[in-house]
C-alpha cells in the first residue's frame, strides 16, 4: 500500500510540475487598457471598435496569456491567421497589444474578403473570424447554417449586434 500511495504522488507531482511549464498565469489586462488599444486600431482600419471589444472578451475574457493546443493570445489568432495578418513572429502573440493589432488586421483581411463576395455584415464577420472563412462560404454565408456558438457574446454577434458589450466610460 505504501509504495502505490508513494508512486501515486509521484505520478501527480510530475503532472502538476508539467501542466505549470504548459499553462501560462492568467493575466487580465484592464478593460480600459483594452478598449483604448481596440478603439485606437480598430478605428485606423475602418472596423467598428465596440465589434472588436466584444470579440477580444468573447476569445479570453481579456486574458493576455489565454491559449487553447492551436490559438494564442487575447483575440486567439491561430498561427495560419496570424501569418495571414502579419510578418511579425508567432511568438509575439502573447503580448496584448501585439495581439490586437494583428488580430485587428485578420479581420480587416476577413471583411475584405467578405466585401469581395458582396456579402459583408459584422454578423457574418464574426461567423468567418469563429468558424473561418471557408466553413461560412461553404454554407453560403448564411450565418444560420453554422453551429451556434455557446459564448453569449458571439450568440449576440451572430444574431447581428455590433456592441454586445459595456466599453468602459459607456452606459449601458
Amino acid at each position: 500500500m505504501r509504495g502505490l500511495n508513494w508512486i501515486w504522488l509521484t505520478a501527480v507531482f510530475f503532472t502538476t510540475l508539467a501542466c505549470s511549464k504548459v499553462d501560462r498565469p492568467v493575466n487580465r489586462i484592464p478593460a480600459e487598457k483594452v478598449w483604448k488599444s481596440v478603439r485606437a486600431h480598430a478605428s485606423k482600419q475602418g472596423l467598428d471598435p465596440h465589434f472588436v471589444f466584444a470579440i477580444c472578451n468573447a476569445e479570453s475574457s481579456l486574458n493576455a496569456n489565454a491559449q487553447t493546443s492551436v490559438a494564442r493570445g487575447m483575440m486567439q489568432l491561430t498561427e495560419p491567421a496570424w501569418s495571414d495578418a502579419t510578418r511579425k513572429p508567432f511568438s509575439k502573440a502573447f503580448d496584448w497589444e501585439t495581439n490586437i493589432e494583428t488580430g485587428v488586421l485578420y479581420l480587416v483581411k476577413l471583411k475584405g474578403m467578405l466585401i469581395k463576395e458582396g456579402v459583408f455584415s459584422y454578423s457574418r464577420l464574426a461567423a468567418s473570424y469563429l468558424h473561418g472563412f471557408k466553413r461560412l462560404k461553404g454554407h453560403r454565408f448564411y450565418v444560420g447554417k453554422l453551429p451556434r456558438p455557446e459564448n453569449l457574446i458571439y450568440q449576440k454577434l451572430f444574431d447581428g449586434e455590433i456592441a454586445p458589450i459595456t466599453v468602459p466610460g459607456e452606459k449601458n
